[in-house]
């Protein structure tokens, strides 16, 4: 990787990380890993995810593997959409957008039934709507911006 993709990955991760605090449920991360997956390196995709995995679970509140399941699911549904439909297609990104909001929906769900929380009904859905939307924004701007970077040909 070299300086400004790894420059980019640094802002994108502190910049993600900053958005949460401000809609804490929604996670500006995942745009990240579709991104770096799209980018077909394999070595910086599993750094990245395994850095934004401990971010996440060591920040958040509930049980451990809840962050697991969704960037597991989140690959999934990737390379099960990308047989349909191809990798950087805006088209394809609203899908997984709104695939990751109903994913939010039930998994917040579980979860916090399985840790006996009460969790209003209407602030999970309203999370899971604003992931759904700002999943594909977020991703446009990430895809825009990493492909306007300078090249040296040091890429890994």
């Amino acid at each position: 990787m070299n300086g400004p993709r790894l420059a980019f990955w640094s802002v994108f991760t502190l910049a993600g990380l900053w958005m949460q605090s401000f809609m804490p449920g929604v996670d500006f991360l995942a745009p990240g890993l579709i991104l770096s997956l799209q980018e077909e390196k394999p070595r910086t995709t599993v750094i990245l995810g395994l850095i934004w995995l401990l971010l996440q679970e060591g920040s958040g509140s509930l049980a451990f593997g809840t962050v697991v399941l969704w960037y597991g699911v989140l690959t999934a549904l990737f390379f099960f959409g990308h047989w349909l439909f191809e990798a950087k297609n805006f088209l394809f990104m609203i899908i997984l957008g709104a695939c990751l909001g109903v994913l939010h929906f039930g998994l917040m769900n579980v979860m916090t039934q399985l840790q006996d929380w009460r969790v209003p009904p209407g602030r999970v859905l309203l999370e899971a709507v604003v992931q759904a939307v700002v999943f594909p924004v977020q991703w446009g701007l990430a895809y825009i911006i990493y492909n306007h970077l300078p090249h040296n040909g040091q890429d890994v």
